[in-house]
């Protein structure tokens, strides 16, 4: 059952994509879904599991985001998520600290401007949904 409410997510997204960045979704699992395929599904795959179609092409593997909780003692490391996400915490693998993929988009809103509050927004939206694909 939760594995087919993923993936009705995962291809809502794709779905929505277009729509959800354009206009700005009213829902934000929606949006962090479409964000999530947009920005972080060609490393770490469609499901967060590491297997994105550019993944074999990196030296190091993309983390299967999917087992966050089961490496923390069953507990979502949300903190450290979105710390992650908004480029304080360095992961090699990333480069520098602004990701290469996306670098400060989150940090903007739909018109290119710098907002603080849209940026907190999109990120708690991000890892919330990262929370929501955790296996058991």
């Amino acid at each position: 059952m939760r594995l087919s409410i993923l993936l009705f997510m995962g291809g809502l997204a794709l779905t929505s994509l277009a729509h959800a960045q354009s206009s700005g979704s009213s829902n934000p699992m929606i949006a962090a879904a479409a964000d999530y395929q947009l920005y972080c599904a060609s490393c770490h795959g469609t499901m967060g599991r590491g297997d994105g179609p550019v993944s074999e092409a990196l030296l190091r593997p993309p983390a299967d985001l999917t087992t966050l909780s089961q490496r923390n003692e069953g507990i979502f490391p949300y903190a450290q998520v979105a710390f992650i996400i908004d480029g304080r915490g360095d992961i090699l693998a990333h480069g520098p600290r602004e990701m290469p993929v996306w670098g400060e988009f989150f940090g903007q809103d739909d018109y290119g401007n710098a907002t603080p509050a849209s940026a907190r927004e999109r990120i708690e939206a991000l890892t919330d949904y990262l929370k929501a694909l955790q296996r058991p």
